[in-house]
C-alpha cells in the first residue's frame, strides 16, 4: 500500500507575475497589463482547438484543449520592431510538442518550436530575431500556436 500525489491535469498555481515595466511592453495576454485591445483569441480558422478563458489562482489564464492550431488576430497590425523579445508563459500536463507563429501581412510567418516540460509553468523569452528574416516586426496582425494536447497560456507580451 502506497500514497502517491499522482499527476495534475491542470495548474492549480497562476503563472509567474511579470516584473518589467509597463512603458517597456506590448501586452496581448496578461493581468499585469494593459493589453492590446480587440484582440480575439478565438477566430473561425476551423480549428478544433476549443479555447476558454479560465482563472486559475484568481489570474485569468487562456486553456487550448485538443489544441491543434489556434489563431490570435489583432485588431490592427501592431509594430513590435523596438521590442527584443516575446514573452509566453505556457503549462501543459500532456503535449508532446507546440509551435507559437508570428505573422505579417502576406501572410508571412514564422514558427518558435517550444521545449516542451510538463506539470509546471514555463516561462519562455524568444528573440525577435527568430522571427525577423521572414516576418514584418514592424506590421505584426497575428499569431498562431500549433500542437497538441491542452496548453495553459498565459503573459503574452512582446518586451524590450
Amino acid at each position: 500500500i502506497y500514497f502517491h500525489k499522482g499527476h495534475a491535469t491542470e495548474p492549480f498555481t497562476a503563472a509567474p507575475t511579470p516584473t518589467f515595466a509597463e512603458e517597456e511592453v506590448i501586452s496581448l495576454f496578461s493581468d499585469a497589463y494593459a493589453n492590446v485591445e480587440a484582440t480575439d483569441f478565438n477566430p473561425n480558422w476551423g480549428q478544433a482547438t476549443v479555447v476558454t478563458e479560465v482563472a486559475i489562482a484568481g489570474n485569468n489564464t487562456l486553456k487550448y484543449e485538443n489544441l491543434n492550431y489556434q489563431g490570435v488576430a489583432l485588431a490592427s497590425s501592431i509594430d513590435v520592431s523596438e521590442m527584443g523579445f516575446l514573452h509566453v508563459d505556457y503549462w501543459t500536463a500532456n503535449s508532446t510538442g507546440f509551435n507559437g507563429f508570428l505573422i505579417s501581412p502576406g501572410p508571412l510567418e514564422t514558427p518558435h518550436a517550444f521545449e516542451v516540460t510538463t506539470g509546471q509553468w514555463v516561462s519562455v523569452d524568444i528573440p525577435l530575431s527568430t522571427f525577423s528574416e521572414i516576418v514584418d516586426l514592424m506590421d505584426v496582425f497575428q499569431m498562431k500556436f500549433d500542437g497538441d494536447g491542452t496548453i495553459y497560456l498565459d503573459n503574452i507580451y512582446f518586451h524590450k
